[in-house]
């Protein structure tokens, strides 16, 4: 039994070695550090999984100390969820004793690591989409400390502009004052101008130049929207609906 327990470990440190002589990119050992709250400190990270595939991926630095609370807007297909996975993927690794691809990497251990995506209610729910939503946030709210990693993919959906933006606010408001680290992707640029009014939380916005994502996070609140040009590339747009009505 002790020996395939040893066999066991040291596959697992050879699976750890072979992912990083794999990796077309740059791979580091993280530095863990202690602290009374979680903290993270990245240069030029890179999803640990698409990075293998291009070569070519774009790396983004970022950094999260005494903040507490990111605010990350942007058009569709920007990179937002792109990069949230990639630095609850990266934490994830660290704490496993991985190499992780980034140039270099700081962080404390999360003792709880979270990641709400957008879930389609269930028919026999009985509260529909912002109640299930809601009762997944309720219990990553309930679950999480102060040494946490909470990422929000949306929060309120389902409801009215007015409903969603209280909600929202008041969401926020409660993983503040427990101090974790919360990063909320959002469209709601109103919610972003809220919280930077109150002096809480940092805005990053994903980069766009001439309606094309550079896929990096510079500082500053996205307004705009890019719909139509998703609505175009997919071949669902204004346009193409009257084509397709034509020829039916």
């Amino acid at each position: 039994g002790k020996a395939l327990d040893v066999l066991g470990q040291l596959d697992e440190l050879m699976s750890l070695v072979k992912y990083a002589e794999e990796n077309a990119g740059a791979v580091v050992l993280p530095e863990l550090i202690e602290a009374k709250h979680h903290k993270i400190s990245l240069k030029n990270a890179k999803n640990p999984v698409l990075s293998q595939v291009g070569p070519d991926y774009v790396g983004n630095d970022f950094s999260i100390d005494q903040e507490k609370l990111v605010l990350i807007t942007g058009p569709n297909s920007g990179g937002k969820t792109a990069f949230c996975k990639t630095l609850t993927q990266i934490q994830l690794l660290a704490q496993i004793g991985s190499f992780v691809t980034a140039d270099s990497a700081m962080l404390t251990v999360a003792d709880k690591i979270f990641y709400q995506a957008p879930e389609i209610s269930q028919l026999d729910d009985g509260e529909g989409r912002f109640g299930t939503e809601l009762k997944r946030t309720k219990a990553v709210f309930l679950a999480s400390t102060a040494k946490s990693l909470v990422v929000l993919d949306e929060l309120s959906e389902g409801t009215t502009f007015e409903e969603k933006m209280e909600t929202s606010a008041n969401v926020l408001n409660g993983f503040y004052q427990k101090g974790n680290n919360t990063i909320l992707i959002t469209h709601n640029h109103q919610l972003v101008d809220h919280f930077l009014a109150e002096k809480k939380g940092v805005a990053l916005q994903v980069q766009f130049i001439d309606e094309d994502p550079t896929h990096k996070l510079i500082p500053g609140i996205s307004r705009v929207s890019h719909a139509h040009r998703v609505a175009k590339k997919i071949g669902f747009s204004k346009e193409d609906i009257a084509g397709y009505l034509a020829d039916s």
